[in-house]
């Protein structure tokens, strides 16, 4: 078996606590260490290195041939295709892209990267196709949020057929911008919704999506995307309640400026208090994405809360060295219940 070095190094140490403990011989555990070998690192970084270029060239090719229009634009004038017929030719373009996916993850289910691509077709093909196919419906009288809610059907459609994580991932984005749209255009183009602005307006629609992440976990044929559920609503949730801690509930930035950043304290303090419930629970529960990423916000809070009220008031160098006083600290604790976990297993 082939293994690359992290989970070769799992396996090791495995086998030497099997071992340790007399749980196998000493024979079973060469047998063991001889059953696996490293895989040729160099050939898979070649080989994601040539993935990437190859995407990073196709987007910018699909930027400067699709999304600047002049081509289309050039054969339509000359051929006289309407708006509807681009449409369907990107929409049959997409379909095709979809089967040939099929039939390659069928094909070939290891192969990721590579499979990854058609995803990647499919995505901006779709995104294309509806673009072209709601400007010939004028929009639907100004309705933005129709095309959105349209792709991220028909994103949800294709990811559900493929098991893409990708078109998922899109899906969700989709929908978030669906969302925005539409409370915009319910509102009649106000910047507040049911009494909220939007960064309240999203931080709780990113607590429905994360909420959504434990249905889809429910569901068969949606279970493998109930992680990228998860940290897709996680990160939508803790990213809209971070400019919430910011501007509070205003939704004119002119009476925004014109008040001290200390009135809004309280949204301060709850950003915190929230982000520090879900650290103590992802390390009570062992939850690395949780932790993690509430680690990086709570960072990025500190930094904020600092530019908002001590940029002008402290010294800059005593400030930053209470911060790495304080993270050597925590990083010093977090050592010693690693250790500690070590000790007793």
């Amino acid at each position: 078996m082939e293994v690359d070095k992290k989970e070769a190094a799992v396996i090791s140490n495995a086998i030497q606590f099997w071992q340790d403990s007399g749980k196998v011989s000493q024979e079973l555990a060469d047998d063991l260490r001889n059953s696996y070998q490293l895989r040729d690192s160099n050939v898979d970084t070649i080989t994601w290195y040539a993935f990437i270029s190859a995407v990073s060239c196709g987007l910018l090719a699909f930027g400067a041939l699709v999304i600047d229009e002049k081509w289309i634009e050039l054969l339509r004038n000359k051929w006289g295709f309407s708006e509807t017929v681009v449409g369907i030719g990107f929409s049959l373009v997409a379909v095709v892209f979809v089967i040939l996916a099929k039939r390659r993850k069928l094909k070939h289910p290891t192969a990721r990267a590579s499979n990854e691509t058609y995803t990647i077709t499919i995505i901006l093909s779709v995104a294309i196709a509806i673009a072209y196919w709601t400007r010939s419906f004028a929009y639907f009288e100004g309705n933005y949020a129709r095309p959105l809610l349209i792709a991220a059907v028909v994103y949800f459609v294709s990811a559900a057929y493929l098991g893409a994580q990708l078109l998922w991932t899109v899906m969700l984005l989709t929908l978030a911008g669906w969302w925005g749209a539409q409370t915009y255009f319910w509102t009649g183009g106000a910047y507040r919704f049911a009494g909220m602005n939007y960064p309240l307006n999203m931080t709780l629609f990113g607590l429905v999506i994360w909420a959504f992440s434990w249905i889809v976990e429910k569901i068969e044929g949606l279970k493998p995307f109930s992680t990228v559920t998860y940290s897709i609503g996680l990160f939508l949730f803790l990213l809209a309640a971070w400019t919430l801690s910011i501007f509070g509930n205003y939704d004119d930035l002119d009476r925004w400026t014109a008040i001290r950043q200390g009135t809004l304290w309280y949204w301060s303090v709850g950003y915190t208090i929230v982000l520090a419930a879900l650290i103590t629970y992802a390390f009570k529960t062992k939850n690395d994405v949780l932790r993690d990423m509430g680690l990086v916000f709570f960072l990025l809070n500190i930094y904020t809360r600092y530019f908002e009220y001590f940029w002008d008031r402290t010294n800059k160098g005593i400030f930053f060295a209470i911060l790495a006083i304080s993270f050597w600290f925590v990083g010093k604790k977090a050592e010693q219940w690693r250790n500690k976990e070590k000790k007793l297993a």
